[in-house]
């Protein structure tokens, strides 16, 4: 049975990649009246993401309220099992229940929007529409019926435009439609719609940084003054923040708001490429054969640019037709000019690869990985012992200076029954200014460990987002609150809808955040289950096409 209705409705607004560092002189300067509407009568702080500072492991903590040794959800990518393939994670691998699932096992309803990893949409009391990671022209909402619904109304799933330095004004084209569509969609259900719990999440804070940091950031390497392009970051932040304001206007008076972030931005200085790295280190081994490529790689007749032609041109229902029609004939076209991972190293003879945004090592473990070469125990810790070591003293050569800035164990970052599947190293380079990405550097010029963005990306992400919240059991605090950890907001959303905390959330209720007949509630908690969500894997043309949205965003 329901609870007496004792709360207010919540409206969480998801702004992928804001940092304070940008938005809190902006909110200052009168650049963002909405967010500083917020922050004037509630509280703002920094919001502290997780390692790797990627948004597949940060929204998944965030809607889980545990560390990713709990939810299993470390990248956007896993290693297939027994195979070294790598294949995309979906909301298939969250092992413990969401928020939007526990509120409806309270018979609360609730309203999510473009939150990344929900697909597949999940049943819910209420509606669902998935955010990054779902495919096009797959059923991507619940209930599943909507998905016709949008689609008649010219809704976009995702992107058909990717950042490059040749396509910089289609691409801002593109993301203020998006901006635009998601407020308006999102308007029309939470107007329409019964709910207890909304939330939106828009990418732009995330995408657009990515691309345009080194055209505002006058100390970037690469800066280049532009009298449209230096403004184009503060321009997103100002859309996003009217759009706040018309989800504010709509959902009426008496709320709670809450506006978070994944992680923060900063600048990106250059890529690392941790494999070549690891092979002239004597870590890793390639196979001879790796340069051979297939000679329609050499003329560029690949099926990654085969993908991004047809979706440049608006062809997707093309593309998806051809996949349907080839099926598992599609390997005849390589993927790409250089060889997967899995195809393009001599596994039998390597102990450690890196896979990752950030910098994440795996090693070749006996009985986890299929040719592991290094045991369990005492070899297994000398190995990265020594691979700290090494790490510790990479130099960039430009300036003489060290790379690695810290290297986690996966037991200082996680804890939980699936830590088994964590990085066994996590590294930040240059506070977080130097990333590695998968794969493409096997292709690369033999020796080359230091290089640009292939994609011409000059902003990367940081561990230190925002909460600026505000409403009726929000209590307020001038200047900026103590930090807050990712995982604490969703006990904190259960205790102010009035429903209780889950005994293994590692997030704990931020009472500090809370006024009034609320602060004085007693926190109850339940021992509810946190039994594994359904695994099965994705079918093969979803995850063909979700590994070539990976490599369009940068990440792969």
């Amino acid at each position: 049975m329901e609870h007496t209705k004792t709360y207010h409705r919540t409206l969480i607004v998801g702004f992928d990649g804001a940092t304070l560092d940008l938005a809190l002189p902006w909110i200052k300067d009168g650049s963002l009246p909405n967010l500083a509407r917020l922050a004037s009568s509630g509280k703002i702080a920094q919001l502290q993401s997780v390692q790797p500072v990627i948004s597949a492991a940060a929204w998944t903590t965030f809607m889980t309220g545990v560390n990713p040794g709990k939810h299993g959800v470390y990248d956007f990518v896993k290693r297939e099992s027994d195979s070294y393939k790598l294949i995309p994670t979906s909301r298939r691998d969250i092992r413990v229940p969401t928020l939007w699932n526990l509120l409806s096992t309270q018979n609360k309803r609730v309203f999510i929007m473009n939150v990344p990893l929900t697909y597949p949409p999940e049943h819910i009391n209420g509606v669902l529409i998935s955010g990054l990671g779902s495919p096009n022209l797959k059923t991507f909402t619940f209930p599943p019926d909507l998905s016709n619904v949008l689609w008649a109304k010219g809704y976009q799933v995702n992107r058909s435009v990717y950042y490059s330095k040749h396509n910089e004004k289609e691409f801002l084209r593109e993301s203020e439609k998006l901006i635009e569509q998601v407020t308006q969609s999102a308007i029309a259900f939470i107007t329409q719609e019964p709910w207890d719990l909304a939330m939106v999440v828009y990418r732009e804070t995330d995408d657009v940084p990515h691309g345009f940091w080194r055209y505002m950031d006058s100390t970037h390497p690469k800066h280049e003054p532009h009298p449209i392009y230096g403004n184009v970051i503060r321009n997103t932040y100002q859309q996003l923040d009217s759009s706040l304001g018309k989800l504010l206007d709509a959902a009426g008076n008496d709320i709670n708001v809450f506006v978070v972030s994944d992680h923060g931005f900063g600048p990106l200085y250059k890529d690392v490429f941790l494999n070549e790295w690891l092979r002239q280190k004597g870590y890793l081994r390639l196979k001879s054969s790796h340069q051979a490529q297939n000679l329609l790689s050499r003329f560029g007749i690949t099926r990654n640019n085969i993908s991004r032609l047809l979706r440049s041109m608006g062809l997707m229902r093309v593309e998806h037709w051809i996949k349907e029609i080839l099926g598992d004939k599609i390997s005849i076209l390589p993927q790409d000019k250089w060889p997967d991972l899995h195809a393009g190293i001599d596994w039998e003879h390597t102990k450690a690869y890196s896979r990752g945004f950030q910098g994440q090592i795996f090693i070749n473990l006996v009985g986890r990985e299929p040719h592991g070469t290094v045991n369990p125990g005492t070899q297994y810790a000398e190995i990265c012992r020594a691979l700290t070591n090494d790490l510790l003293s990479l130099k960039d050569p430009e300036d003489n200076n060290p790379v690695v800035t810290q290297v986690y164990t996966r037991e200082m970052l996680y804890h939980g029954p699936h830590i088994e599947s964590a990085p066994d190293l996590v590294l930040v380079m240059r506070n977080y200014g130097y990333v590695t990405r998968l794969g493409y550097e096997l292709g690369h010029q033999g020796g080359q460990i230091f290089g640009e963005s292939r994609i011409g990306e000059s902003g990367g992400h940081r561990p230190n987002g925002l909460i600026i919240a505000a409403g009726p059991d929000i209590k307020h605090e001038e200047g900026l609150s103590p930090d807050v950890w990712i995982g604490d907001v969703a006990p904190t959303i259960l205790h102010i809808l009035n429903c209780p905390v889950p005994i293994w959330m590692d997030g704990v209720v931020q009472m500090d955040w809370l006024t009034g007949d609320i602060l004085s509630r007693k926190i109850t908690f339940q021992n509810s289950s946190n039994t594994p969500m359904e695994n099965t894997a994705a079918p093969t043309d979803e995850s063909d096409e979700m590994m070539q949205r990976l490599r369009d965003l940068g990440y792969l």
